[in-house]
């Protein structure tokens, strides 16, 4: 079902000759490609933090004694086994996923619809409209919108 709320969806062609010049600007209607391009970066994000949070991987990256404070009486008693940390090939696929989410970063906040945003919206309405491309990434797109 699409949402009924207008400011969510996907702008139309900048090209379309059906879209009226005289109306107003609207920050939260947002180019098609740029949804596409928020939800790799979501996506990009999301590999990242499931590769670092893989139950296989070391709990450090570098090599580390570990510590066992049990029975110590400190307020929150922690543990963690010795580790010899990641390796090469860990570090790389590490290295790999965050330059892969930092392009995705660049990608999005430098599309030219945030230049028209912030011409024509206050910063407050700037970081809505930012914030409001994440909520709009979630939903599906129509068909139709994507072409």
């Amino acid at each position: 079902m699409a949402s009924t709320n207008p400011e969510a969806q996907p702008a139309p062609d900048e090209n379309d000759s059906s879209a009226s010049e005289a109306e107003p600007f609207e920050s939260l209607n947002f180019p098609a490609d740029l949804v596409m391009k928020q939800r790799a970066l979501t996506a990009a994000y999301t590999a990242l933090h499931a590769f670092a949070a893989a139950p296989s991987m070391p709990w450090t990256v570098d090599p580390h004694d570990g510590w066992d404070d049990s029975g110590t009486g400190v307020w929150r008693e922690t543990s963690r086994p010795g580790t010899a940390g990641w390796t090469d090939e860990q570090r790389s696929e590490y290295a790999r996923l965050w330059a892969e989410v930092r392009r995705r970063a660049i990608e999005v906040s430098c599309a030219p619809h945030w230049e028209a945003v912030r011409k024509n919206c206050s910063p407050e309405k700037v970081v809505e409209a930012r914030q409001a491309l994440k909520q709009a990434a979630r939903k599906p797109l129509d068909v139709a919108q994507a072409a």
